[in-house]
C-alpha cells in the first residue's frame, strides 16, 4: 500500500467531515488553494462592524455564549465505512477531525461486516501514520463497541480518541496470529490473560475475516476485564512481514497493539 501520495498534512479545512468522504484528496487540496486566494477579495456587501465583525474574527467554537449558559461543542457525527470505502479518503477525514478538534469529541467509524470493518481499520492505520508525523506527534487509539451481540452481529463503532502518549510497539515472535478460522473467544481469552499478567499483547493479521475476528476478540477481552476495572484500547499500524503461506514472501499485515487502562471499579 503506497501512502506517499496522500499529502494529508496539506489538506485544508472543509465544512463537514462527511463531505470529505465524497471528495478525493486532490480535490480538497485544490479547493483549499482556491479558498486562500479568494479570501483576499473584499466582500461586495461591504465591511461588517460591531458584534458581527467580532464574531467573524473568532475561531469556531469560541463565539460568546448567551448569558448564563456555557457553550459546548457538539460531538462530531460518526463516519461511515463500507466495503467499497477508499481507506485514503477515510484517513483524510480522520486527520481533519484530529487537527480541528484537538482530540475532543472525536468521531467514531461505523462499519458493518468483514469487508467494511477491514476498510475502516485500514483507514485508521493510514490516519495514524500521518498524525504521528505531526509536530508534536498525535497518536490515535481505538475502542471497539459492537451495537449488537458480539457473538451474532458484526455492526461495530470504532470509537476514536487521542492517546495521552505515543505508543511505540513493533511486531515480535510473541504476537498472536489471527487467521480465517481463529476462534475469537479463545483469542479473547489469550488477550485478557496476558493483560492480567501485565504482559504486552499484540495481534498480527490481514484480510477481512481475520480482521473481524481480531476486532471481535478485543471487544470480548474488554468484556472479560470489565469487572476488574480494565479498559482495553488498541493502536493499529501497517507492517511488512514474511508470509509463511507464501514461502516467506514479504506481505503487508495489520498490527494491533493493545493498551490496557486501569479504571476505578466504583
Amino acid at each position: 500500500i503506497s501512502h506517499d501520495r496522500l499529502g494529508l498534512s496539506h489538506i485544508g479545512h472543509s465544512p463537514t467531515l462527511t463531505h470529505l468522504m465524497d471528495c478525493s484528496l486532490d480535490d480538497m487540496i485544490k479547493r483549499d488553494a482556491k479558498r486562500t486566494v479568494t479570501s483576499r477579495v473584499p466582500s461586495s456587501r461591504g465591511r461588517q462592524t460591531g458584534v458581527q465583525a467580532r464574531q467573524r474574527s473568532q475561531p469556531y467554537g469560541e463565539r460568546p455564549a448567551r448569558q448564563g449558559r456555557v457553550q459546548e461543542r457538539e460531538p462530531e457525527p460518526d463516519l461511515k465505512a463500507g466495503g467499497s470505502t477508499v481507506p485514503n479518503k477515510l484517513a483524510g477525514a480522520i486527520c481533519q477531525a484530529a487537527r480541528e478538534l484537538a482530540g475532543n469529541n472525536m468521531p467514531g467509524v461505523m462499519a458493518t461486516g468483514p469487508a467494511a470493518i477491514n476498510q475502516a481499520i485500514k483507514g485508521i492505520a493510514i490516519a495514524r501514520k500521518y498524525l504521528l508525523e505531526e509536530s508534536p506527534p498525535i497518536d490515535l487509539q481505538v475502542f471497539p463497541r459492537f451495537e449488537q451481540d458480539i457473538r451474532e452481529g458484526s455492526n461495530v463503532c470504532l470509537q476514536l480518541s487521542i492517546a495521552r502518549r505515543v505508543i511505540k510497539r513493533e511486531p515480535t515472535e510473541d504476537d498472536l496470529a489471527v487467521k480465517d478460522k481463529t476462534d475469537c473467544y479463545k483469542l479473547a481469552g489469550a488477550i485478557a490473560g496476558r493483560i492480567r499478567d501485565r504482559e504486552e499483547v499484540s495481534v498480527t493479521t490481514k484480510g477481512p475475516i481475520p480482521v473481524l475476528v481480531a476486532v471481535k476478540a478485543i471487544a470480548l477481552a474488554q468484556e472479560y476485564l470489565t469487572e476488574e476495572g480494565i479498559e482495553v484500547k488498541f493502536f493499529v499500524q501497517f507492517r511488512d512481514l514474511e508470509d509463511p503461506e507464501l514461502q516467506n514472501t514479504p506481505s503487508t499485515y495489520l498490527h494491533f497493539a493493545m493498551l490496557p487502562i486501569q479504571r476505578s471499579r466504583f
